[in-house]
């Protein structure tokens, strides 16, 4: 039996068919009367998704079906209301609920990380030394290394100066859909920078550990990461 991803339409209700025949006379000639049901489906929306089949980006059309009477294959009027709302694949033709909508798309997940590392990494100076020349090259290198080309000490001033105070709704939305490893390298990336002038100073740490809490890592979880960080770091 082939498996189904989560969130998927179950196939038996992708369309519902019923043909009906009757036969009647009038003297010598005889005639075939054929009618019955069908949901015939309209496109309500269309755009890009992760597709749970695919596990990749995308094309989608978001759909709804309705149940309507034929007459020798002819639509002739509905009956009854929407059904079997659902998003269909344009690729590989699966249909699933509403609900994986609310993912966001592999282009949406790798924005928001890049907007991670580069908040965090401006948290992490603000809290420490934004003046420090080492810190300063090692936040661009580890912006750099996150996939943002072309990041200057000119991006970071500008970053410094416009990265909003607060985080937590963007480390929580990461949270939800990164897995361990990506919430460790995010963490790694702050830790370093902040390392780069010296020990971690207790505001550096307090910024680490509630990121830590925000990404949804527990306590001995970004204890020992950032443990194993200050242990790697070179001592100055």
């Amino acid at each position: 039996r082939r498996s189904v991803p989560s969130g998927a339409v179950s196939p038996p209700y992708v369309v519902f068919r019923s043909i009906h025949a009757a036969t009647g006379g009038v003297g010598n000639f005889v005639f075939l009367i054929i009618w019955g049901f069908k949901v015939l489906y309209k496109v309500l929306d269309s755009g890009t998704f992760l597709c749970p089949q695919c596990g990749a980006d995308r094309s989608y059309q978001h759909r709804v079906g309705r149940k309507w009477f034929r007459l020798y294959w002819i639509p002739v009027f509905p009956v009854g209301g929407q059904v079997n709302e659902h998003v269909r694949c344009d690729t590989c033709q699966g249909m699933f609920t509403m609900g994986v909508l609310a993912r966001p798309t592999s282009a949406q997940l790798s924005g928001q990380l890049l907007d991670g590392v580069r908040g965090l990494i401006v948290h992490v100076l603000r809290a420490g030394s934004m003046m420090s020349p080492a810190a300063r090259e090692i936040a661009v290198n580890e912006v750099l290394s996150a996939g943002v080309p072309g990041y200057t000490d000119e991006s970071l001033a500008a970053d410094l100066d416009v990265v909003p105070g607060d985080l937590s709704g963007l480390m929580g939305a990461l949270g939800g859909q990164l897995a361990d490893q990506g919430k460790e390298n995010l963490l790694r990336a702050g830790a370093r920078t902040a390392l780069a002038d010296g020990p971690l100073t207790d505001l550096e740490r307090s910024v680490l550990t509630s990121t830590a809490a925000e990404l949804g890592m527990t306590p001995a979880h970004a204890q020992g990461l950032i443990a194993m960080v200050e242990q790697a770091a070179p001592r100055r």
